[in-house]
Formats: C-alpha cells, sequence, structure tokens
C-alpha cells in the first residue's frame, strides 16, 4: 500500500485554521522579543528597567530576572496579539464570503421551492467545509422557506441567526477582554510588591544606622568610608525596588490600552461583516422568495 507524501503546504493551511496555532505563534514572538530587548539595551538604563525590570545588580530585583512582571505581561500581550490576529483572520474569511456567489445576483432572478433546493445544497458545502456564516445563514432560511413556503417566516428565521450570531460574536473576545483586565491587576500586582520589597530595605537600612550609632566613636572613624557605601548601596536598592512598582504600572497601562483597542476594533469589524452578510442575504435571498400557491 502506497501512502500519499503530505505537504507542507497543506500542513502549514490545516494549522492557520486553528486558533492554538495563533497563540503560540503570538507567545513565540514575544520569547524573540524579550531576547531581543534583552541582547540590544543596557542592563540597568532606564528603559530595560521599564521594559524588562532588567536590573544592573541582580542581588537588589525584587525578582529574579527574567522572571519578571513586566516580562509575564509581554507573554500575555503576545498572546492577546495572536488571539487579534485570528479573529482577524477569520473576520477576513467571512467577508470575502459574499464574492463565492451563493445567491443569484442578477436583478429579475425569482427563488421557488423548485430552485432553492441547488443553492441551499452549495450553501450547504460551504458550511460545513469553511464554516463560513453566511453559507449557514443561506441554507438555514432556505430551509425555513422549503418547510412552512411563507417568505416571512424565513425572514424571521434569518433575522434570529443574525441575532445568535452577534451574540457569538462577542462571547469569542472573552479572552481578549480577560487579558485587557490581567494586564493592569498584573501591574498592580508588581506596584504592590515593589513597594512593600522598598519598605523592607529600608528597615533593614534604619536597623543597620542603629546598631552603627550604637558602636564606639573609634569603630565609627575606622568603618567611615565602609559606613557611607553600605548606605549608598542600601539606598539604590530602595529606590529600584521603588522603582518596580512605578514601572509595572505604567508598562500595564500601555499594554491594556492596546489590547482593548485591538479588542473594540476586531469586534466592531466583525458586527459589521454580519450586518453586511445579512443585507446581502436580505437582498438576495428573502425578497426573491415566491411561493406560486399563494
Amino acid at each position: 500500500m502506497r501512502y500519499k507524501p503530505v505537504k507542507f503546504k497543506e500542513i502549514y493551511a490545516g494549522w492557520k485554521e486553528l486558533r492554538i496555532f495563533y497563540l503560540v505563534l503570538g507567545i513565540s514572538g514575544t520569547f524573540i522579543l524579550i531576547s531581543f530587548l534583552t541582547a540590544i539595551l543596557e542592563r540597568g538604563s532606564p528603559l530595560a528597567k521599564l521594559l524588562l525590570d532588567f536590573q544592573k545588580v541582580s542581588v537588589s530585583s525584587v525578582f529574579p530576572y527574567p522572571f519578571t512582571i513586566q516580562n509575564i505581561m509581554w507573554l500575555m500581550l503576545g498572546v492577546a496579539v495572536g488571539d487579534a490576529f485570528y479573529r482577524n483572520r477569520c473576520a477576513n474569511k467571512e467577508r470575502n464570503s459574499t464574492r463565492l456567489n451563493l445567491l443569484p445576483e442578477t436583478h429579475n432572478e425569482i427563488l421557488t421551492q423548485e430552485n432553492l433546493p441547488e443553492i441551499m445544497e452549495k450553501s450547504y458545502v460551504y458550511s460545513e467545509k469553511d464554516k463560513l456564516f453566511l453559507a449557514k445563514l443561506i441554507h438555514s432560511t432556505g430551509m425555513s422557506f422549503q418547510t412552512h413556503a411563507s417568505a416571512q417566516q424565513a425572514h424571521e428565521v434569518m433575522s434570529s441567526q443574525v441575532e445568535l450570531e452577534l451574540q457569538r460574536s462577542d462571547l469569542k473576545y472573552t479572552l481578549l477582554r480577560y487579558i485587557a483586565w490581567l494586564l493592569p491587576t498584573l501591574g498592580f500586582i508588581g506596584t504592590v510588591v515593589g513597594i512593600s520589597a522598598s519598605l523592607a530595605s529600608l528597615e533593614v537600612v534604619k536597623s543597620t544606622a542603629i546598631v552603627q550609632a550604637d558602636s564606639s566613636e573609634k569603630e565609627a572613624a575606622l568603618g567611615s568610608v565602609e559606613k557611607r557605601t553600605t548606605q549608598k548601596s542600601s539606598s539604590e536598592e530602595v529606590t529600584t525596588k521603588l522603582g518596580v512598582a512605578f514601572n509595572t504600572t505604567i508598562l500595564a497601562l500601555i499594554m491594556s490600552i492596546v489590547v482593548v483597542l485591538l479588542s473594540q476594533f476586531l469586534q466592531k469589524k466583525e458586527e459589521q461583516i454580519i450586518n453586511e452578510q445579512s443585507e446581502y442575504c436580505l437582498k438576495n435571498l428573502i425578497v426573491r422568495l415566491y411561493n406560486p400557491e399563494d
């Protein structure tokens, strides 16, 4: 028995239909971005601290690099961008369905129970193969007319299908909405942890100062240089951890704005396409339905 070799293009075409493919692609792109920023940004620079929490001294960091709040937020943004690409691809696919000529578009053609089954068969093939909403809408509307022989009944069925699809389209953005909520939450967690760590470091500095004050003047004179160095490093540690608190909030708000913008733009696009499909079906199917017995 000979096996037909599977071509890479066929495998890739199958992967493009899967949502998980775009999510993994988004996460992979985020890993590449983090690695690229780590390589080009100077460790401890303001931009490295803001984007990655890439501190100059790892000991003073709140989170060990690369397991920082900023990197986690980048990963969540990658998931959101991947899901947005998937939703955009599905929307474009649905928009192109009106160009498949599933319905007659000539101005003088009438649809009856005799010639409607051919159109229903064609739409059924597309609804099963490509999962197109327009094809499902045409098939269910035609089935209603075949069953009840009423254009009004078919119109009601079509309207119900459109309303259900609009609700279904809204539910598809649950992940994007969750990430839009999660990003500020992660930023707030980074803020709380950063402030807590800075306060803890401040308590250590105060305790050290009290111990040094109780020592003899001779020991204080001999260790004056070491004392100043210790105080400087301690203050830098407090400042670094306090900076983490603000950097996570700033980055989280910016990322949240991007995710909300993507979500609103794509949802509006999908709803417009559904309305276009509804208008296409109304214009080329509902108004052409005719029952000679009426």
